[in-house]
């Protein structure tokens, strides 16, 4: 959900939970395995490269090739410039089951959208592009999905959207912001994960398996909207009881942090910026050359 920073700054915390290949009680790792994809239903129409890029657009039967982007320009600029040129966009390899499967949920939507393959580039110049996905998202992985300019994510953050029916509000870009009624998140939600999001519960310390979980790649997410809240890197180890981490994503779509703060008495509340789902608090306790504001989410 937008150009996400890692490094950036910004009070937040989580608490995570077991990940099963959509968002848990408050975070989930990526990436998740998603189930293999349905077969193809010729839905896609392929066209020729251009300047290193091959693109096709899917929707309904209507196709139309991606702007061209000069050769002289970076694999991050060119990565920026087809990411603001079109509305929704995924960067794809076509041997990718997770990609097919992506794919597939965008045709089922009926939005239009532009695909450009990474494997049918050279080598260097797809390598290139992949690295400039990990600093803009906090992951080189495909599929990378943008829409209106901002990050969506991976396979498995789209087929959480549209496990909450909010894929057609997110691809026709009306609203950064979830508004769901407390019905409705009782609905989505099981007990113990309704009771932590949104009724500010907390998990016993020491109970998860994520507090001691330090991946090497990927990303922490909200279980409630499945928006990126951390990058795998800013994860840090601690006796606390708690996952903790230091920085967050930041982005313009969210107009900043990917996470807001609430004032409590003797505390600071984490709440995710998008559909406001209790995540933790926030403590300056942990100061380190890395981590010169001492935050600790």
């Amino acid at each position: 959900a937008g150009f996400m920073i890692p490094g950036r700054s910004g009070p937040i915390a989580t608490k995570a939970a077991t990940q099963a290949g959509r968002p848990n009680a408050l975070a989930t790792a990526k990436p998740v395995q998603p189930a293999q994809p349905a077969p193809r239903q010729g839905f896609m129409k392929r066209v020729a490269p251009f300047l290193g890029f091959a693109g096709s657009a899917m929707a309904g039967t209507s196709t139309r090739r991606a702007a061209s982007v000069s050769t002289e320009t970076t694999p991050e600029q060119r990565v920026k410039n087809l990411v603001q040129e079109h509305k929704v966009i995924m960067f794809s390899k076509t041997t990718c089951p997770f990609c097919s499967r992506a794919k597939d949920v965008l045709k089922k939507s009926g939005s239009k959208f532009i695909v450009v393959e990474l494997d049918e580039l050279p080598p260097q110049e797809a390598a290139a592009m992949q690295d400039t996905f990990a600093e803009m998202t906090g992951a080189r992985t495909v599929p990378r999905i943008f829409v209106g300019g901002a990050c969506l994510g991976g396979c498995d953050d789209l087929l959480a959207i549209e496990e909450q029916g909010s894929l057609q509000q997110v691809l026709s870009g009306k609203s950064f912001q979830i508004k769901r009624s407390e019905a409705e998140w009782r609905a989505q939600l099981d007990p113990q994960r309704y009771r932590v999001l949104r009724q500010q519960g907390t998990e016993p310390p020491g109970s998860h398996q994520y507090d001691r979980f330090m991946p090497a790649k990927g990303h922490f997410a909200c279980g409630g909207c499945g928006l990126p809240l951390y990058s795998a890197e800013s994860k840090f180890r601690s006796n606390c009881g708690w996952p903790v981490f230091k920085t967050c994503y930041y982005s313009e779509e969210a107009n900043g942090c990917h996470v807001g703060t609430v004032s409590e008495f003797g505390g600071l509340e984490i709440v995710c910026n998008r559909c406001g789902s209790h995540l933790g608090h926030v403590f300056f306790d942990a100061f380190k050359p890395d981590n010169p504001n001492g935050e600790r989410h």
